[in-house]
């Protein structure tokens, strides 16, 4: 597929209205490759056909198709695992004596960090012998994606990339296309779709939020706002995550720096 400089120009703007995603000057290669398979699937060559028919559709299933194609990213198991090291060692045993714990796995992608989470809080109130509720609530802007997340189900290579086999015995077992999370954690995490340019407030307040890998495709000024929205959501006394490359602006409030387990996240103060 040729793009032209206009056909490009068109696509960014279609993006950053439809998602808040600001696409670099130079990604045309990665326009070309993630939205090649859409285009064959709906029979149209130009991605200016593509946007024609967003244009022309009274819903937006086709748009969401497409900032699925352009957000969809790896993931595995506990990634940047200093993180959730950090999670099992100092936050849980902090809040562990509290009736109820509540996360927000934002961008959950497919459901691993979610599922990881309540992985990792298991085992850090197994070792200081407490039993809160454990609530996590699992947000993406892919429909595709929280569909594969709500099913809890993985094949063998999606359970390779970064799973303990120890995990795997004893929080999954062997279904019909893979391997399926237990009962217990499936009921703790509430997965739904959500953009997180829209309004978030509904989801209620949290003490653990993880907010990794997405806030990259944001201008500065999107960024701000959006972090800004979720320190509202985060309880006092909360934690915020970011992936490790990322750090707070300074005109996002509320928010100071832990350093801590080889790794740095966010208290709300």
């Amino acid at each position: 597929m040729e793009i032209t400089a206009l056909e490009f120009q068109r696509f960014q703007t279609f993006l950053k209205v439809a998602s808040g995603i600001s696409l670099a000057d130079n990604k045309q290669y990665l326009v070309n490759n993630r939205l090649r398979p859409l285009l064959n699937e709906i029979g149209v060559d130009e991605l200016d056909d593509l946007l024609s028919l967003i244009e022309a559709m009274p819903d937006d299933i086709l748009t969401m198709k497409v900032v699925g194609a352009m957000t969809t990213n790896e993931t595995f198991w506990f990634r940047d695992s200093l993180h959730f090291h950090a999670l099992e060692q100092k936050v849980v045993t902090e809040l562990g004596e509290k009736e109820r714990i509540s996360l927000w796995s934002a961008a959950c992608s497919t459901g691993q960090e979610a599922f990881s989470l309540s992985l990792s809080i298991d085992k850090a109130l197994h070792l200081i012998n407490k039993r809160p509720t454990v609530q996590i609530v699992a947000t993406d802007i892919s429909e595709k994606n929280i569909h594969q997340a709500k099913k809890g189900v993985y094949t063998d290579m999606q359970l390779s990339r970064g799973l303990p086999n120890e995990i795997k015995a004893e929080h999954f077992k062997g279904v019909r296309g893979g391997w399926e999370v237990s009962d217990k954690h499936r009921s703790r995490v509430l997965f739904q779709q959500l953009n997180l340019i829209n309004d978030f407030s509904t989801l209620g307040d949290f003490d653990v939020v993880f907010c990794r890998y997405v806030l990259i495709y944001f201008a500065t000024a999107t960024k701000v706002d959006i972090l800004n929205r979720i320190a509202q959501r985060i309880k006092p006394g909360g934690y915020l995550f970011l992936s490790s490359s990322e750090q707070v602006p300074e005109n996002v409030k509320g928010l100071q720096i832990v350093r801590d387990a080889g790794c740095k996240y966010y208290r709300k103060s």
